[in-house]
């Protein structure tokens, strides 16, 4: 387990390579920090994810989705070291779907692939893009509704971890939801908010007192706090 000062440079570390970069650039980022390579399944790279989260944050994890229906915000807490120990890729046979009286075999997207639907305009096109990649040279068009739930079911069952949701009721309307929780950017803004809380801490301390970010960062947190509360003080 790593030190508090050693997670708070890994944080910082984190911060500097992927801060003020685009959606796509920003979750490679992620991405690459947490070991997951391109070719991964997209299922591997959120455990990977919510493994390095673990890492950085602890396995609690407070997270919120808004109601669908009274749009309040529900706010609850999931275990991101369990998350991640639950996402183990299925032993299953490739996906196979009939459609239009023929046997398709998709393979299972892979982060690169999700990495592709930046481009595209909408979900629709986003839906034909992984599509066109995961069956190869099948056309996306001759694919029918019928054949689509298919398709989503069986890369459910092929790459559970693809998408994680969490059943919710709401405290307030009581309507029942499952909601879904994107894991790159859940854990991008526990990132910004944790490397923006220790450069404000560095700033105060080194406008008092003139020490390097080396010297803040080195400090036990319970004095760190000491010395921002006489700084305020001051």
């Amino acid at each position: 387990m790593h030190s508090t000062a050693q997670r708070e440079q890994d944080i910082l570390a984190l911060w500097d390579r992927a801060a003020g970069r685009a959606r796509g650039l920003r979750d490679h980022a992620l991405f690459a920090a947490a070991g997951a390579a391109p070719t991964d399944p997209v299922g591997t790279g959120n455990a990977a994810l919510l493994t390095l989260r673990t890492q950085l944050f602890g396995a609690p994890w407070r997270l919120r989705a808004a109601c669908p229906v009274c749009h309040t915000d529900c706010e609850f807490t999931a275990d991101s070291a369990a998350l991640a120990e639950g996402l183990a890729p299925a032993e299953v046979a490739p996906p196979r779907i009939t459609s239009g009286g023929s046997e398709l075999t998709l393979r299972v997207p892979t982060l690169s692939d999700l990495a592709s639907l930046g481009a595209a305009p909408d979900s629709a096109s986003a839906t034909k893009l992984l599509l066109a990649r995961c069956l190869g040279e099948t056309p996306p068009a001759a694919i029918d509704q019928h054949a689509l739930d298919q398709i989503e079911a069986e890369l459910e069952r092929c790459d559970p971890g693809a998408v994680i949701a969490f059943a919710l009721a709401c405290p307030d309307c009581g309507h029942a939801w499952q909601a879904v929780i994107d894991i790159a950017p859940a854990l991008w803004a526990e990132v910004q908010a944790a490397a923006e809380r220790t450069l404000l801490d560095v700033d105060a301390l080194a406008r008092e007192y003139g020490w390097s970010e080396a010297e803040v960062l080195a400090l036990p947190h319970t004095r760190r706090a000491a010395y921002l509360q006489l700084a305020g003080a001051s």
